[in-house]
């Protein structure tokens, strides 16, 4: 109630530019899980996607919180028999930023928690980690890009597969996403 009650009440103390929504995607650099030829088990995540808010505050500051949404598909090949399985991860880093000074464009570097859960495995699978970002903040009228290099690492060992076989994630992953927010 309170977190609600800042977001409404900030954009009046901080300025009609200091509460911004929008949407973030990107693509991400390297699997999300581990090869496991003896199964011909892999994973593929090709984007990820979904809405940003954010809080600018004074002196460069801002906190930002996303919902981003992975798609996960999970082939095993068994005697000639291919059984695909769709899975679904959902990632909320919660990031303070701090931008440097700039009319046009504004560099940052952004930092925090980020929780994942991963939903249609045999198992629902929740773990929590670190997000640390760096970009640049473009501003033009109406609208801020940016484009930026994200770096997430899990803390706990998240596994996943279907039937009951199990697949270990990459505890470490680096994403390249672009938000628009306005």
């Amino acid at each position: 109630m309170r977190l609600s009650l800042l977001f409404l009440v900030a954009p009046m103390l901080f300025g009609g530019d200091a509460l911004a929504v929008g949407f973030r995607g990107g693509v991400p650099f390297g699997d999300a899980f581990k090869r496991d030829n003896r199964l011909n088990l892999t994973g593929r995540n090709r984007f990820l996607l979904g809405p940003t808010i954010e809080l600018r505050l004074p002196a460069g500051l801002g906190v930002s919180f996303d919902v981003l949404y992975r798609r996960y598909l999970f082939e095993e090949a068994s005697g000639g028999v291919t059984t695909a399985t769709g899975a679904a991860q959902w990632e909320f880093p919660l990031m303070v930023r701090y931008r440097f000074p700039g009319v046009v464009a504004r560099p940052f570097v952004a930092g925090g928690p980020t929780f994942q859960t991963l939903t249609g495995v045999t198992k629902l699978r929740n773990t929590n980690g670190l997000a640390l970002g760096a970009g640049v903040d473009i501003k033009v009228p109406f609208l801020h890009i940016t484009p930026e290099l994200r770096y997430s690492r899990r803390f706990q060992d998240t596994t996943a597969g279907p039937l009951g076989r199990l697949l270990p994630a990459n505890a470490n992953q680096v994403d390249f996403l672009v938000g628009f927010t306005f």
